[in-house]
């Protein structure tokens, strides 16, 4: 009986030497720094722009040009009027975007 308790004692204790496996604990300052580096790449996805692009035909627009052409074209005709709603038709086979501002202005772009 003594051989067996004495056989576990020392498989125990080769196993207590063994080196973990895997990474090792981050310090104060490598926390600190990853902390850092997440928030920034939360913000930028937060304020992350998708970019459209409208493809037909052979010709490729940006919608987000289509949208501050549709605005600088509103603006020629109605100077002081705020834009507080904007929607935009896209007709690719007329090569041209109608808009609608603020529920009752409306326009054509061509592009």
């Amino acid at each position: 009986m003594k051989k067996k308790t004495q056989t576990k004692m020392t498989e125990s204790t080769v196993n207590a030497e063994k080196k973990r496996v895997g990474r090792k604990p981050m310090t104060v300052a490598e926390k600190a720094a990853a902390a850092k580096l997440r928030a920034e790449e939360k913000k930028k996805a937060e304020s992350m722009v998708p970019v459209m692009l409208l493809q037909y035909q052979g010709i490729e627009v940006d919608t987000a040009s289509l949208i501050e052409a549709a605005k600088a074209d509103f603006k020629e005709h109605h100077k002081r009027t705020l834009i507080t709603d904007l929607k935009i038709y896209l007709k690719p086979e007329e090569r041209a975007a109608y808009y609608v501002i603020n529920g009752s202005s409306d326009g054509k772009v061509t592009y």
